[in-house]
């Protein structure tokens, strides 16, 4: 082979070579939305299919095995950027999330090869092979247990807040979701449930590349299963039939992109609907005539504190 043409070939493979194992960082950013609006906490000012005004205070989950597919076909698993853990070897596939801890809201993962990628593929919670008691030692993963008489392990999720129950009272609202089981305690389920979106998504080096992912809150209080909160509000976390049920809703909970930002764009008569539900609640939660002395008002302003 005369020289300059092997020096041409070698010239070509080498830059080939460089390309294909050209590597950049991946961030994949988490929000939430709730009835069309980007959620805002510690506000009742949100309302289920069934009709449960509610509030939400914070969301607390896992989400594992994050991988990316390219446009060869090859899946490309997201891992933590930064060791946080003394066992990172085995959590590194997994992401605690905070609604309560702003940098948790973003994933920061590995360098992944470069390049155009068609699809999203995620475990909501943690799988049977990851789901072992004792996996984390400190908070605020470690707070996440899940009791070993239940299944043991960790929670997927837990979404708490509070929900306007007939009477006016606010009630508390804990969607715990983790592996089930029977009424005898003798035979356990797993609940996770996984999740794949179409993306259209380029890795470019030497940029910072961020990806949006957002929960849909109020989907998993409907489709296919409505939850009726003053049923399935709270203590769920034995109750096998209402963690199949949440299971079932999750799967459109999840959609690529930002959550809607413009509250304004509400329709008028949706507004006007959740305005009168929670002037119902008022009025059902209303005190009866000659309520109002002094001591039976530090009593009510007391009851409210602790409701609160």
């Amino acid at each position: 082979m005369k020289p300059k043409l092997l020096l041409i070939l070698l010239v070509v493979c080498a830059v080939s070579c460089t390309k294909h194992d050209e590597r950049a960082y991946v961030d994949l950013n988490i929000g939430y939305e709730v009835n069309g609006e980007a959620l805002a906490t510690d506000t009742l000012c949100y309302t289920n299919e069934a009709g449960n005004p509610f509030l939400i205070t914070e969301i607390q989950w896992f989400l594992s095995n994050v991988q990316l597919l390219n446009q060869e076909g090859e899946w490309h698993t997201m891992l933590q950027r930064e060791a946080i853990d003394s066992v990172a070897e085995l959590t590194e596939h997994i992401f605690y999330i905070d609604t309560d801890i702003p940098e948790s809201q973003v994933l920061h993962g590995k360098k992944i090869p470069v390049g155009h990628y068609t699809a999203l593929r995620f475990t909501f919670g943690l799988d049977e092979t990851d789901n072992e008691t004792g996996l984390y030692n400190d908070p605020p993963e470690s707070d996440m247990f899940w009791p070993d008489m239940l299944g043991g392990g960790y929670h997927y999720m837990k979404l708490n807040g509070k929900f306007a129950g007939g009477d006016g009272r606010l009630k508390p609202l804990a969607v715990h979701l983790g592996i089930g089981q029977n009424e005898n305690l003798t035979q356990f389920y797993q609940n996770y449930f996984i999740v794949e979106l179409p993306i259209n998504f380029n890795v470019k080096a030497n940029t910072e590349n961020h990806l949006d992912l957002t929960m849909v809150i109020d989907n998993w209080f409907r489709n296919p299963n409505t939850i009726d909160f003053n049923e399935l509000g709270s203590g769920i976390m034995q109750n096998q039939t209402a963690q199949r049920l949440f299971n079932g809703n999750g799967k459109d909970v999840f959609k690529i992109g930002k959550p809607t930002e413009n509250k304004n764009d509400m329709d008028k008569e949706k507004k006007e609907q959740l305005a009168e539900k929670l002037r119902n609640v008022m009025r059902k939660g209303a005190p009866q005539p000659h309520f109002w002395s002094w001591e039976n008002t530090k009593k009510r302003i007391q009851r409210i504190q602790d409701l609160i």
